[in-house]
């Protein structure tokens, strides 16, 4: 997984790996294991769930996700955002 943050001092770009995904209250905890040894948590609520499902469905990212376009195995391929 690949996360970009831009901030004032520039931007900073990490990647990590999903750790563990599990339910806490009314989230989906997802943990992220950072290059640099950081542990990252994001929280999603039920309508983020459903907003996420959604947009993957889009025809574009459901292709992406069935038949691989893109090469999403090459970790050292740099996505342009």
């Amino acid at each position: 997984m690949r996360m970009k943050s831009t901030a004032i001092m520039g931007t900073l770009e990490m990647v990590g790996d999903i750790t563990d995904l599990r339910v806490k209250d009314d989230f989906l905890i997802m943990n992220v294991r950072t290059t640099v040894g950081w542990n990252l948590r994001a929280a999603l609520s039920h309508n983020d769930l459903l907003t996420f499902v959604k947009l993957l469905m889009r025809p574009s990212n459901l292709a992406y996700l069935l038949f691989g376009f893109g090469k999403p195995w090459d970790k050292n391929r740099i996505p342009e955002y």
